[in-house]
Parts: C-alpha cells; structure tokens; sequence
C-alpha cells in the first residue's frame, strides 16, 4: 500500500511494482516467462489508456537565463576538455537562444522565455552565469563576437548591479523593482552565487584584455565579503575559486595560427587536455596584420606564427616564455609553472 509521504498515513492505494523476477513470478504462475511479458504488456497499455483520461500536471517548461547560462558553460568546458563537439554545439545553440530571444532592444537580459515571450527584467545571476557560458565557448571555439557580447553584457552587469559605495554586486538592478532592500547573495550553494561568478568572470575578462579596471572591480568584491568567507569558507567555494585565481599565478596563453589547421587543433586540443585551471587561452588567426581579437586584447598583436607553424606564447601574469611550436612544450611550460 502506497503511504502518503508529508503525514505517513495509508492511503488504501496501490503502486504496482515486481517483488521478484520474472521467471520466479512465471514459475509460479506455470506459464512461459514470455506469455508473463506479454501480459505485462498488455496490462500496462490498459493502464496508460486509463491514465491519460485523467487530468495532465502542469509542467514547468519555461527557458530561463540564468540556469541556460550555466548549461552553456558546462557544455561548452566539458566539450572542449573531452573534444566532444556535440558539447559545444549545444551550448552554441542555447547561447543562440537567449542572445537571440531573452534580450531587449538596449541589449540588457531578460529572465523567463515561455511560449513565444520573453519578459521578466534579467537579475545579477543571469548576466553573471551567461557571461561565464559566453567566455567557456569563446575558449572553445574561439569566435570572437562571444567575446564581445561577454564583455558588453559584463559591463551592462556593472551599471545595474555595482554597489560603488560597498564594493559587491546586487542581486536585483538599480530601478528594476520596487523593493525595501536590495539584496546582495554570496552563499555558493547547489548554484553558485552572482557575486562569485561575476567575480571570476572579472578576473577572465581582465587576463584576456589586460584590463586592470576589471581586476580592481574583482578584488574590491572579493573584500566587500572577506569577513563572510573567514567565518565559513566551506559556504562560499565559489568564490575562493575566484579568489584562488585572483591570487595567482595565471596563465596567458595565445595560440597563433589558422584556426582550422591541423598544427593548430593539436596545439589547442593540448592546452585544453591539461588541468590548469587559472589560465586564459586566446586565439590569434595567422596572416593577419590587425586581426580582430586584437581590437579586445591588443598584446596578441605581435604574437604571430614561427615559420607558418602554429605557435603558443606561454604567459605567467603576463610575463612571457619564448614562443614554441611544440605542444609537448606547452604542457612542460604549463606544469613547471603551476602552483
């Protein structure tokens, strides 16, 4: 008898269910197992009949921003650690979907999608956990228009949400509602929190263009909830993460080549295999003189191939190693360096 979960009580119900195996239970009845399985079959087809004559649950089916930015991310980083390239199409297409249809005429987000309409005024997890999808699949496809809808969607975050006086970032905008309070959430729970993500968004964001403007915001957040973290570091994991990034050291990694060449997906496929967490990793296109990465990072300007082979610069805090063809190379550079 099924027991109702919230009081315990009996129900007087019944959920079907097999406390033994087929051939035990056919044994028992005296009939081949495959007459049993038929029966079964027909039983359940009698019961589904039954059931959609019922009424249908509501089902949640609305698309939200935040939680496609962190599908994005996950998608587009497992894509390209594990060379997978169903990944990455899969955080292209929802990164599509909410650029595309979750945006309003100004560029800034919104929430909810659902049946053809987006509403809903986008709050700090949105833009913080779609700009952390945009840089993943940047760093695994290397188009640079991600790059710059991560940087434009990152600063409409830090006009809406910055509190300049305190340092953090609110949860809801400036304007956006009528509350008492405006809010700002740090805990890293099952989600990670805005504030944490942004945080390492800031730090990324800083190392691919060299924008210490980014790297004050980050560190001016990290102090805004020092205090928290001391008392319980286990409740704000994010956000050491970022931290720990912060501190350093970190890698500025540039891959120099044609992006389709073979020399070239070997290097990337090599950087990416390795587990090293605090780096960026930027492509530069070969034979051209201003490519249009260097419009957003203009120190890979004169990072160009040796001899037309794809080439990587192996940065630490922007202090560069000399540049090699060798992928092997890479990884001993990446190891000898890591904390």
């Amino acid at each position: 008898n099924f027991i109702e979960p919230m009081e315990g009580s009996r129900t007087g119900q019944n959920i079907p269910h097999l406390k033994e195996s087929l051939e035990r239970i056919a044994t028992g009845l005296r009939i081949p197992v495959d007459r049993l399985r038929q029966r079964l079959e027909e039983s359940r087809g009698k019961l589904f009949e039954a059931r959609r004559e019922r009424a249908h649950p509501g089902k949640d089916d609305k698309v939200l921003t935040d939680w496609n930015g962190l599908m994005i991310a996950a998608m587009a980083k497992a894509g390209r650690v594990l060379d997978e390239p169903a990944y990455v199409e899969a955080a292209r297409g929802g990164a599509e979907f909410v650029l595309g249809r979750m945006r309003k005429e100004d560029g800034r987000l919104l929430h909810r999608y659902r049946e053809g309409e987006a509403g809903i005024e986008g709050n700090l997890d949105d833009y913080a956990f779609l700009v952390w999808g945009l840089i993943e699949l940047y760093e695994a496809e290397f188009e640079v228009g991600l790059l710059r809808t991560a940087l434009a969607l990152n600063g409409l975050m830090l006009a809406d949400f910055w509190d300049e006086k305190e340092g953090g970032l609110f949860f809801a905008a400036e304007g956006a509602e009528s509350l008492l309070v405006r809010q700002k959430q740090v805990y890293d729970g099952a989600v990670p929190s805005g504030n944490s993500v942004a945080m390492l968004n800031l730090l990324r964001l800083g190392r691919i263009t060299a924008n210490s403007d980014f790297e004050v915001k980050a560190d001016r957040l990290a102090r805004a909830f020092g205090s928290d973290v001391e008392r319980l570091p286990a409740a704000y994991t994010q956000l050491l993460v970022a931290i720990d990034f912060g501190i350093g050291p970190t890698f500025e990694l540039t891959v120099a080549g044609k992006k389709e060449a073979e020399d070239t997906q070997r290097m990337l496929r090599t950087v990416h295999s390795k587990f090293v967490p605090n780096k960026v990793v930027i492509h530069r296109p070969s034979g051209e003189d201003e490519p249009e990465i260097a419009r957003f990072a203009e120190f890979v300007k004169n990072q160009t191939t040796l001899d037309d082979h794809a080439t990587a610069y192996v940065c630490v805090n922007y202090a560069c190693q000399e540049p090699t063809t060798d992928p092997e190379r890479v990884v001993e550079l990446l190891e000898s360096r890591s904390p």
